[in-house]
């Protein structure tokens, strides 16, 4: 149901990280994340920035937006920075996250797809997952590639 006052609640977290310990910094995000407040708060969102986060406050603050979510609230969550996938799983890249290994995703990023399950239980009106991530890392799986070439010697994609 809507707000008492009639107007739906609009919230947003916006995550820019740009400065990473052990990737390949980034030029863009942080004002990327910072431009996307300022037009999000410009149409009434009520905005939750935050920057350079390593992976323990990038958590927190999405548990605690998770948190502040009531039914029928229009939810926005952007996340600008280093992105990467592993076994048909998206991750977002924390500031400090030592390794970019399939194995160890689980606990050294954050699960896109975790995020946005747990916005969709809250039970909002609609929930808007932007994602604009660099994703210059591309892990393979050694199971998929054991399996040799094809017949033109290109290994299966």
């Amino acid at each position: 149901m809507a707000a008492k006052s009639g107007a739906r609640r609009k919230l947003a977290l916006v995550i820019g990280i740009g400065k990473y310990e052990h990737c390949d910094e980034l030029q863009n995000p942080e004002n990327d994340a910072i431009d996307m407040s300022s037009t999000l708060e410009s149409i009434g969102f009520t905005v939750e920035k935050r920057l350079h986060l390593k992976r323990v406050d990038m958590r927190h603050a999405i548990i605690d937006f998770e948190e502040s979510i009531k039914p029928d609230d229009m939810v926005l969550f952007y996340f600008a920075g280093h992105g990467i996938q592993w076994e048909d799983q998206n991750y977002l890249i924390p500031s400090d996250t030592p390794t970019l290994s399939g194995a160890d995703l689980n606990t050294s990023a954050i699960n896109a797809q975790d995020i946005l399950n747990n916005l969709s239980d809250r039970k909002p009106y609609v929930t808007i997952f932007l994602l604009d991530c660099c994703r210059n890392y591309h892990l393979r799986n050694p199971k998929v590639d054991a399996r040799g070439t094809d017949s033109n010697n290109q290994k299966p994609v």
